[in-house]
């Protein structure tokens, strides 16, 4: 091959690639599914033990993910229609509740309790839906209504207390190993040829693989299998986009729009009370607590999925991967030790990034997608600060309380009971005062990674992207001695953050130009 044509075919495979990674970048779940590939490579890379990827581990975070991720799956629909459903918690709630209460105090069968339950979420979609699509009422308003009324009803119906234990029928929706009834048989020599040697499969297999095999997870896969077809191929699914993107052109285009309304916010809540059985598979109980703020995390799955919240784009397989990344972090900071709290500040957190994705996507604009590249690595710093920093300043604010109630006991003022219980004794003093002093350092250069790295958010600047790309590799060695090993995959990503962000006007460019020699 000559030295022309060996350039030529460099060439080419530049330009294939440009192409490709334009026609990725353009696809609503494509940022969900990047951040799924390098958190999972992270954590990975980051932990001892059993490999994150093992099929027993994915397998367990399908199925904790099986139940918001039905709730979140109706909610792309009404998010599709340029909607919204806050309710979704409380539908949720009150339907397992009372789907519990009467199979354990009514005497319900727990077949007719089960459809009882999703024939209330039908009923809850109905009010809503007929507001919104024949009252011309606006979906926030009668949906954050709804959040109140729905889960005071819950409240109401039930005395706000936990059932009994629930029958094993509820098993079917969630903890139930469809493999287990094969390994029993195959233990006690009740299988013979070909179902023996299956049998047998199984049983050498079990702890690896078929343990965390449940319905909860076949349920979930299934739902959005069969829900995608739908939206892919029926008018329904046509309507509901055509509803999104322009619902006046689509009433004069002759589609009934209040009805397909309706029938989205019914779908949502049925989805919604579909999710609660999932829970009450998981769950000993029933209680109408149950699906608190999950009204949240079913928005922020459909966001970060890239369904947008104007309406007319997104897809339920970006739900999917969406439902997938929130239990990602979630249970990575489960493991980091923080409070739940965090948890719902790294959601809120998340939402923010989505929808700045999706702003950025609409106005295709090379340094808007800079910038928010910038701020996703500032996100990320915020993410790996969060361990040493949730630790220092917990242990800061227990010792200054201290010291504020040791002065007013010292100044005579009698102590309420909640200031009592801030005074520490000597050993409790010296662990925090320890706690304080170890993880000060790693808090404040984590502070300064995160004020530096938001800077790139305003200043353009290859140097000092790269510059601090190579800083957020180098902290992985000093966070991980220091025991924080869990923030190493949000470093990871905020470093592929900050080196794709040197690359965007440059990705842009050579899009272009191809696309102006295609014409």
């Amino acid at each position: 091959m000559t030295d022309i044509s060996r350039a030529k075919a460099t060439t080419s495979l530049q330009d294939r690639i440009v192409l490709g990674l334009v026609k990725f970048f353009k696809a609503e779940w494509s940022g969900a599914f990047l951040a799924i590939v390098i958190l999972g490579i992270s954590i990975e890379l980051a932990t001892s033990g059993r490999p994150f990827f093992h099929p027993s581990n994915l397998m367990t975070i399908l199925n904790n993910s099986a139940a918001i991720g039905i709730v979140a799956g109706g909610m792309t629909l009404v998010i599709i229609t340029a909607g919204i459903d806050l309710s979704v918690g409380s539908v949720m709630g009150m339907t397992a509740a009372l789907t519990g209460y009467v199979a354990s105090f009514w005497g319900f069968p727990p077949y007719l309790a089960i459809m009882t339950g999703l024939g209330i979420g039908l009923a809850i979609g109905a009010f809503n839906g007929s507001l919104v699509a024949y009252f011309g009422m606006p979906a926030f308003i009668v949906t954050l209504a709804g959040l109140s009324i729905w889960r005071g009803t819950g409240h109401l119906s039930t005395g706000a207390q936990a059932t009994p234990k629930l029958p094993e029928t509820f098993d079917m929706f969630g903890r139930y190993n469809p493999f287990s009834g094969l390994r029993d048989a195959y233990k006690e020599g009740e299988l013979s040829g070909f179902w023996e040697s299956v049998g047998g499969f199984i049983d050498d297999n079990w702890i690896n693989f078929f343990r965390t095999f449940q319905m909860s997870m076949l349920i979930f896969i299934g739902f959005f299998i069969v829900l995608t077809i739908i939206i892919s191929n029926t008018r329904y699914g046509r309507w509901v986009y055509a509803i999104g993107s322009n619902e006046p052109g689509a009433r004069q285009a002759g589609i009934n729009t209040p009805r397909y309304t309706l029938l989205t916010y019914m779908f949502c809540s049925f989805s919604a009370a579909l999710g609660a059985l999932l829970f009450l598979g998981r769950a000993p109980y029933a209680k109408s607590d149950y699906g608190q703020m999950w009204e949240l995390d079913a928005i922020a799955a459909v966001v970060i999925g890239g369904t947008s919240l104007f309406g007319g784009r997104g897809s339920l397989w970006g739900t999917f991967m969406g439902v997938i990344l929130l239990k990602l972090i979630n249970n990575g900071l489960t493991l980091a030790q923080l409070d739940t709290f965090w948890q719902m500040v790294v959601t809120g957190l998340i939402i923010l990034v989505a929808v700045g994705l999706d702003i950025v996507r609409q106005s295709k604009n090379p340094e808007s997608v800079r910038k928010l590249l910038g701020a996703i690595a500032a996100v990320m710093a915020f993410l790996a600060l969060m361990t040493p920093g949730a630790i220092f300043l917990r242990a800061k604010i227990a010792l200054l309380e201290h010291g504020a109630a040791t002065t007013l006991r010292e100044a005579g003022t009698s102590l309420a009971a909640g200031q009592n219980a801030r005074l520490l004794s000597p050993d409790e003093i010296t662990q925090l005062q320890s706690a304080a002093s170890a993880n000060l350092a790693a808090t404040l250069l984590l502070l300064v990674l995160v004020l530096a790295t938001a800077f790139v958010v305003l200043k353009t600047s290859r140097l000092i992207s790269f510059g601090l790309a190579a800083v957020f590799i180098v902290m992985i060695l000093p966070v991980s001695l220091l025991g924080y090993e869990i923030t190493v995959p949000f470093l990871v990503l905020g470093a592929a953050a900050l080196l794709g962000s040197t690359y965007v006007h440059a990705m842009f460019a050579k899009a272009r130009m191809l696309d102006v020699n295609a014409r």
